[in-house]
């Protein structure tokens, strides 16, 4: 996905801040979290403990003054059921004087109430208390509670006998009350916590928030009472919000500031952007117009200075140079094109010569043109080297030693181009190949017309003999006096001059084809019936050996414009050697239109070709590959079906897989139109 340096700056920008902000926010959270939490436990166990301590100082007050007052001889009067009310008066007046919620009771032993001084609701349920007063033991005051009330109760003993017990203090205060006398401050929650047996039954009286919500919005401690309460706690708790509302006031100014620097930085990327990006578009945009339109003229304007001023000077400067690079190049690119076709044009006149001479004297004439030259001129010998100067010699000599055939001397060059030493190494082994050529044509024009003159001679000198022996010998075996030994000697006679009149022949036409003096006589013929006639022409030799021949070509008549004799010097060649190289099996001739040829196959179940042998089996007079076979052959009859095919516009093609596997000849001739065929079928010939 493509995305913009602006894009790019400004999502960098943002991830930045963002990342940043993300950062001081959770490292200030937990580390604030963490700072908060601790100074609030610490408040809340402050708190708790010196609400402990103010609790235990108040109730060991009561403790004290409940056996205080136990102790006074006016509590003798408890005997006499506090007739005279001195009792009553007393724990009145130390009720006033005390100014709180309680309440006083003086009990005799039997649980009775003798005297009080109280505004409570409460009154001791008397054979509860009394049962639980049997199993106090320890230090006095006792300190029971019974009805949401706190009782701090003292023996009373007879002055006068301290051994005889008289009665019981009740000092009475609610729990409500005790709770009241815990220290809070703003948003701090305090409650008493009594022990688990007596949970349940003072709940509704301290009311304190379930375990649930206190773990999940509360900080809370909790601290133990101590005597005379043990087992008796006091819980302290915090709302969180409101222990942490100093982190989300402090999120809320990095938010502010986290606001203001996204603005701060949006106005630094639209500043960045006109001063730094803009020229970098501009300068691309024409970069793409320069690649785009290929006009090298254009400029980038230089608006401020600094780097990206100074990279649109140096990007003008290198569109100058290059400007000037592409003209350089398209002049020097005129110029080859020119010198090119100049080339073009000498190579050309130097082809179309036929003499030495003549090549000497075009190479001279268009290497003034082209090099605009004072003078060109040919030396046969020059023995001091002259720059400007084009040596021609050929290196195809026996000894393989150069011949050198001259200089040609440039004086006076214009052309630049035409000075380059691989210009003048070019146009000498030009005109030294064309030397060179001219002189192996005459050379095997002469070779070929010696090689025509004797075979012509050779023809003239041996087939009128050899048509004498024939006719002498064909003669002789009509004679009467011949007898059966005399007529076998002479029909090999006739045989071997038949022979080698056939071979003379082969000869005579293999140097025609190659003279270029062997023309094909044109004209539409039916290959079909060609075929067809030459086949039978070798049918018997074919039955004398035991061997099926297999036609496949076409009903209707093949008609194609092409040399009767020569197609069927072709096929009887062909058909010769397949039937000759052939001791059981069949030879199958094979006739059909492929694309714009038509194509004669020969195929037979013989002795087959060696892979090597292919190569060479072309040449006249090669015969190694059939010692095998014990047949006689000259060796011309490939070599001489090749040429003709050649002669023909065609080509022969022989192909086998090896020894034992046969072989295939095919005879490809092409023709200008194709002609509909019908389906082939297999015709066997008896």
């Amino acid at each position: 996905m493509y995305l913009s340096i602006r894009i790019k700056l400004i999502l960098a920008f943002f991830s930045i801040i963002a990342t940043g902000y993300i950062i001081i926010v959770y490292l200030f959270s937990n580390y604030e979290t963490k700072v908060l939490k601790k100074r609030a436990i610490e408040h809340l166990k402050t708190e708790a403990q010196y609400s402990a301590e103010h609790l235990q100082h108040h109730l060991n007050d009561l403790a004290k003054e409940v056996v205080f007052l136990s102790r006074l001889e006016l509590m003798d009067d408890l005997i006499a059921d506090d007739i005279d009310k001195r009792m009553a008066q007393i724990l009145q007046k130390k009720h006033d004087d005390m100014g709180q919620n309680i309440g006083f009771f003086a009990l005799d032993v039997e649980g009775h109430i003798v005297a009080e001084a109280s505004q409570l609701a409460f009154r001791p349920n008397l054979s509860i208390l009394m049962s639980k007063l049997d199993k106090e033991s320890g230090e006095e005051p006792y300190v029971l509670t019974d009805q949401e009330t706190l009782l701090f109760i003292s023996p009373i003993d007879a002055s006068f006998d301290p051994s005889h017990r008289i009665g019981w203090l009740v000092l009475a205060q609610p729990l409500s009350e005790l709770s009241a006398q815990l220290r809070r401050t703003k948003d701090v929650m305090a409650w008493m916590i009594p022990p688990e047996d007596l949970a349940e039954s003072f709940k509704e009286i301290f009311n304190p928030p379930d375990d649930r919500t206190l773990r999940q919005d509360y900080l809370y401690v909790t601290q133990s009472i101590g005597e005379p309460l043990n087992g008796w706690q006091l819980g302290y708790a915090l709302k969180k919000e409101i222990a942490f509302e100093t982190i989300e006031e402090v999120q809320e100014v990095l938010l502010f500031a986290f606001i203001v620097m996204l603005l701060l930085t949006s106005a630094l990327t639209v500043m960045i952007d006109q001063r730094i990006i803009e020229p970098v578009r501009r300068l691309a945009e024409t970069a793409s117009k320069i690649i785009m339109t290929n006009d090298y003229g254009m400029r980038v304007k230089a608006r401020s200075k600094d780097e990206i001023g100074e990279l649109a000077i140096s990007f003008n400067r290198l569109m100058e140079k290059t400007e000037e690079a592409f003209r350089a190049i398209e002049d020097q690119n005129r110029n080859h094109a020119q010198t090119l076709v100049g080339l073009m044009h000498f190579f050309g006149q130097m082809i179309q010569s036929e003499t030495k001479e003549e090549t000497i004297e075009r190479a001279c004439r268009e290497l003034g043109r082209l090099t605009s030259a004072d003078a060109v001129t040919f030396v046969s010998d020059m023995d001091k080297k002259r720059t400007g100067c084009i040596q021609l010699e050929c290196s195809l000599q026996k000894d393989h030693k150069p011949k050198r055939y001259g200089v040609i001397c440039i004086e006076g060059a214009k052309e630049t181009m035409a000075m380059e030493s691989r210009f003048f190494e070019a146009a000498g082994r030009m005109i030294s190949l064309q030397i060179e050529r001219i002189e192996l044509l005459q050379t095997t024009r002469e070779a070929l017309k010696s090689k025509t003159s004797f075979f012509s001679a050779l023809s003239h000198e041996l087939r009128t003999p050899l048509g004498s022996i024939l006719s002498l010998t064909q003669y002789l075996m009509t004679s009467s006096h011949c007898d059966g030994s005399a007529k076998e000697t002479l029909g090999r006679i006739e045989s071997s001059a038949s022979h080698l009149l056939q071979i003379i022949n082969d000869i005579l036409m293999i140097a025609k084809a190659e003279s270029g003096k062997l023309e094909p006589m044109l004209q539409m013929c039916d290959l079909t019936t060609l075929t067809e006639e030459s086949v039978e022409m070798l049918q018997p030799l074919a039955e004398a050996k035991g061997i099926a021949l297999i036609l496949e070509f076409e009903e209707n008549p093949l008609m194609v414009k092409t040399d009767p004799k020569l197609f069927r010097q072709i096929l009887i060649n062909l058909l010769a050697n397949a039937i000759k190289y052939t001791s059981e099996g069949h030879v199958k001739i094979i006739l059909r239109r492929v694309d714009r040829s038509i194509e004669l196959i020969v195929e037979d179940t013989g002795i087959g070709i060696e892979p090597s042998a292919l190569k060479a089996i072309f040449q006249e007079f090669y015969r190694e590959y059939r010692v095998r076979g014990h047949e006689n052959g000259s060796g011309l009859g490939l070599a001489l079906s090749q040429k003709i095919a050649e002669v023909l516009q065609g080509e022969l093609v022989i192909e086998s897989e090896g020894v034992g596997y046969g072989t295939r000849a095919t005879f490809r001739l092409y023709v200008s139109h194709n002609q509909p065929l019908e389906p082939s079928q297999s015709t066997p010939v008896a």
